[in-house]
């Protein structure tokens, strides 16, 4: 490992510090080299707080002169009545940064390659890391968001040896162990929303909150086109000011469908209408759009089986993680249902795949073959500026 690896890859460690906290903004690092030697470090801890190059440099003081600045993403460049911190350009000039080395470039529109100029107008050096794959998808959703103005979709299921989510009568509780569903919270606490269908609401009557596991308890979003969501349910009853109800209004609803939508919003609940798929269920792209409306740029879908499958049907999905116990159940309901495929060759793909054990149980943690490429596509422009110096 050279040194400016040594150095962006702690980066990293310091901007993990700010993990399920920081949205909407990314999560982000500093470290201030002098000498060789780190002299300062910084991290954005929540959303509101120091950016990271602002920490960095108030714990170096006097001494940040002259110093190389590590960032995992470009410093911000901007002023708006919405954002909270002034632009870390402008601090990293004051305190007479010598050369600043990026991690990744911002896609934000409002900074991408401005933050970069700024600072080379004034003499200030500038160099982008040739890898930068892991600054990408470790701000998986920030990025996404950004590049393609749409929710992060993380899909998380837990399933049996062979591949099954709940046993024949139904039953779920517990596949996977503690140890497992605290990571699974974990996954949750860093998602801005968290979706289910209906199913799983009637057969499990679920909180969606992160009770095993410090950190925020993502909005919870049931796709129910018909409006069966009891009135009585745990995420009516406790959640209701927070709780989205996706549905699809069609030709024949009755009168009692109304009903329920009016006795929802009373409790606070926000029932937001998706145009229908050709099977009269919420269309996935309509719904992720009016998500996106809502201020959700992330969204961590954990089922049941045919909102899972939807989503991977379509194609509309950016991670999929899947933890795997070591039981067997015979019949019982897939974790996947049709996806059309009929060759092997067509299967779907992953890339970035990670395995890790947890106690007896292994978890599969990859992205959609094509992510990184589509994102990287949809910046090209811009990254190319960057490293021939012409932004």
């Amino acid at each position: 490992m050279n040194i400016d690896s040594f150095f962006f890859e702690r980066t990293l460690e310091l901007a993990a510090r700010g993990r399920g906290r920081t949205s909407p903004n990314p999560m982000v690092g500093a470290v201030l080299v002098k000498d060789g030697r780190i002299i300062a470090e910084g991290c954005h801890r929540r959303h509101g707080d120091l950016h990271a190059e602002a920490a960095a440099l108030e714990a170096a003081g006097s001494e940040a002169g002259g110093a190389e600045l590590y960032c995992s993403l470009e410093p911000c460049s901007y002023r708006s009545p919405e954002k909270l911190q002034p632009p870390c350009t402008e601090r990293i000039i004051a305190a007479g940064v010598r050369h600043v080395h990026i991690g990744q470039p911002d896609p934000n529109p409002k900074v991408s390659g401005r933050g970069v100029l700024a600072l080379r107008e004034v003499g200030i050096g500038v160099s982008l890391s040739e890898e930068n794959e892991a600054f990408w998808r470790f701000n998986d959703a920030f990025n996404t968001r950004m590049v393609l103005s749409r929710p992060f979709v993380h899909l998380k299921c837990a399933m049996s040896l062979d591949g099954r989510i709940a046993a024949a009568g139904g039953d779920s509780r517990w596949i996977s162990d503690e140890s497992a569903r605290r990571v699974g919270h974990r996954f949750r606490s860093e998602r801005d929303a968290i979706a289910v269908g209906i199913g799983t609401v009637l057969a499990d009557d679920p909180e969606l909150s992160t009770r095993l596991v410090e950190g925020h308890s993502p909005r919870p979003v049931v796709f129910d086109s018909s409006l069966k969501i009891p009135l009585e349910s745990r995420l009516v009853r406790e959640r209701g000011d927070e709780l989205i109800v996706l549905a699809v209004p069609s030709e024949d609803v009755t009168e009692n469908f109304f009903d329920v939508k009016h006795r929802l919003e009373q409790r606070g609940v926000r029932v937001l209408y998706a145009e229908p798929d050709s099977t009269g269920k919420a269309d996935l792209s309509s719904a992720l759009d009016l998500l996106y409306a809502q201020g959700i740029g992330s969204l961590l879908v954990e089922g049941g089986s045919g909102l899972l499958t939807s989503f991977l049907k379509h194609r509309l999905y950016d991670r999929l993680s899947a933890f795997v116990a070591p039981v067997l159940l015979g019949s019982g309901v897939e974790a996947v249902g049709d996806l059309g495929i009929t060759r092997a060759g067509d299967g779907l793909a992953f890339e970035g795949v990670n395995w890790f054990r947890i106690g007896d149980q292994q978890l599969f943690d990859a992205y959609r073959s094509g992510w990184l490429e589509e994102l990287r596509s949809n910046f090209t422009v811009q990254e190319a500026a960057y490293v021939h110096g012409t932004c």
